[in-house]
């Protein structure tokens, strides 16, 4: 289970449902007596709750498997390209499978290493909501816990050194999220390199360059969600003669081999695509390969990828931008998230895109920014395998009224 995933969405949860009715309840006719808290205690025991139920379920069936799997704890390293240290005995192997993982990486910000910061893993388990939070990077972590400790009632300042928040993702839905973080009273600064942290009594000083100016922001905690390092320092790789980039990730081919032939890697430690659900999919391949020889490759081409925002940045394939880049007639379907389902439940903030091959009809790729765009997104990823074309959407019937009408509406479009 890729660190801090289920447990992050399982107190997004709880900050959905603060939000929901401290908010808006009286809009939906909710009528609530005296203010509205947030208990901390109560959320991280109900997600320490679904984590130890899913751990149990997963060590049960090693469990179970026992005769068949030899479980061992420990922290492994290699002593040469066919023995391992598990650090209470040493194991030979014919063939291996790397899957350690990956990291939050320390950016290189003066004074960082003289303040205590908090990352996606640590901020899951802190005793006592801070009053003010800085958060250091405008990716997936950033967003999903700006809002996140936002809606617990910690006021929390984001800062993204790139042009905009979700680097890589289509501009106009990432400028759009911005915008509805920002109407919630999250203080958003794209762009915003960060060059410094120093204490200052209880606080922390972060000092930013915003429009080129160096510019300070005060705050009690500071996240740092700026980047991934692969967890392989410490597996002495270099006996076993297997290669990796200068951030540490292992590299592989599309076997999932890497230069060493009787050794693959999965997961997030081979870098790319850096979500458990690719990690899940890598699994059962490399395990074919390893043990039956089959030769099966990967194809990323169709990765689904979300920020569990509200409303949910969901995306597969090619931007516009990239489409035009990789030299595509493209044409893009565009439409507002403002169906009748989306009215229904009082959410029409957001907008869909198709991007689709002018001279083939092929779903190039699919943005949502929509309520639950992340279950809507299935629709185009499956569309897509196999090259699929636009009309497997379009020309499809929807149950109305549903919010996966939007996903046809902007399929619609695209032709």
């Amino acid at each position: 289970m890729n660190e801090g995933c289920v447990p992050t969405k399982a107190m997004i949860r709880s900050a959905e449902v603060m939000h929901l009715v401290a908010r808006r309840a009286a809009e939906f006719g909710v009528e609530v007596e005296g203010s509205v808290k947030f208990n901390l205690a109560r959320a991280v025991t109900r997600k320490d709750a679904i984590v130890q139920g899913i751990l149990d379920g997963i060590y049960g069936a090693l469990e179970r498997r026992r005769e068949a799997i030899t479980f061992a704890r420990g922290e492994a390293r290699f002593l040469n390209d066919h023995e391992i240290d598990t650090g209470e005995g040493q194991l030979s192997f014919e063939k291996a499978i790397i899957a350690t993982g990956a990291r939050n990486v320390l950016p290189p910000i003066n004074g960082i290493t003289e303040i205590d910061y908090l990352t996606n893993r640590t901020a899951l388990h802190i005793e006592q909501l801070p009053d003010s939070m800085v958060i250091i990077g405008g990716g997936y972590i950033g967003i999903e816990f700006a809002q996140m400790y936002s809606r617990f009632g910690t006021k929390v300042t984001l800062l993204g050194r790139n042009r905009h928040l979700a680097p890589g993702e289509d501009p106009e839905l990432a400028a759009l999220l911005a915008d509805y973080l920002r109407e919630e009273g999250i203080v958003v600064h794209t762009d915003t390199p960060v060059v410094s942290v120093q204490p200052d009594g209880s606080q922390k000083v972060v000092t930013g360059l915003v429009n080129g100016v160096a510019t300070d922001f005060r705050a009690d905690a500071v996240l740092l969600a700026a980047g991934r390092v692969a967890n392989t320092e410490r597996l002495d790789l270099g006996v076993a003669g297997i290669s990796t980039d200068k951030r540490g990730f292992i590299q592989v081919d599309s076997q999932l081999q890497t230069n060493q032939p009787h050794i693959w890697a999965i997961g997030d430690v081979k870098g790319g695509w850096m979500f458990t659900h690719v990690a899940t999919y890598d699994g059962p391949i490399a395990a074919l390969n390893v043990v039956k020889g089959t030769g099966r490759t990967v194809d990323y081409r169709v990765v689904p990828r979300a920020i569990f925002s509200d409303p949910t940045l969901a995306t597969v394939g090619l931007t516009e931008i990239e489409a035009q880049a990789q030299g595509y007639d493209g044409a893009v379907g565009s439409v507002p998230a403002d169906g009748a389902r989306a009215k229904a439940i009082g959410d029409n903030r957001g907008r869909l895109k198709a991007v689709v091959d002018n001279a083939t009809g092929e779903i190039l790729g699919f943005h949502i920014l929509a309520p639950h765009g992340d279950d809507l997104l299935h629709e185009a990823v499956a569309a897509m395998h196999g090259h699929g074309p636009i009309e497997r959407i379009s020309k499809s019937i929807h149950v109305h009224p549903t919010l996966s009408e939007m996903v046809k509406a902007a399929a619609r479009a695209a032709r």
